[in-house]
């Protein structure tokens, strides 16, 4: 089936539909950090730097 799109003319005003893109899921089995330990890895990387 040919959608009727695709055999229209091209109009400047009329732009033709773009496909969505599915974003992938992230295949990542560890739970996500929360935000005390992001904070807390900052600081002891900051702290690493100091000394």
């Amino acid at each position: 089936m040919i959608k009727i799109h695709t055999m229209a003319s091209f109009h400047y005003q009329y732009q033709r539909p773009q496909p969505v893109a599915v974003p992938k899921r992230e295949e990542s089995k560890d739970k996500p950090l929360t935000f005390h330990e992001i904070l807390n890895q900052k600081i002891e990387e900051k702290n690493m730097k100091l000394t």
